[in-house]
């Protein structure tokens, strides 16, 4: 029987800051989705709503604000 490692001893690895920068995308794409996914289910209840901003990035309220503004001029 022939030894088998886990791993691909000749494939490239990344360094920290490609590591950093591939789970900051990911992370941004999840929560994304998470927010289109709810948005589009219409199913947050308000209070949840008004608590989640807390939380949010000065990126994420500037596209609330942007979203809510649309909505207003409608």
């Amino acid at each position: 029987m022939t030894h088998q490692t886990p791993h691909e001893p000749n494939a490239p690895v990344m360094s920290a800051t490609d590591v950093w920068e591939d789970s900051e995308t990911l992370a941004q794409v999840l929560r994304n989705r998470l927010r289109t996914e709810l948005a589009d289910r219409g199913e947050i209840p308000f209070p949840a709503f008004l608590a989640a901003l807390d939380k949010f990035t000065r990126d994420e309220l500037s596209l609330v604000r942007e979203r809510v503004a649309e909505k207003l001029a409608t």
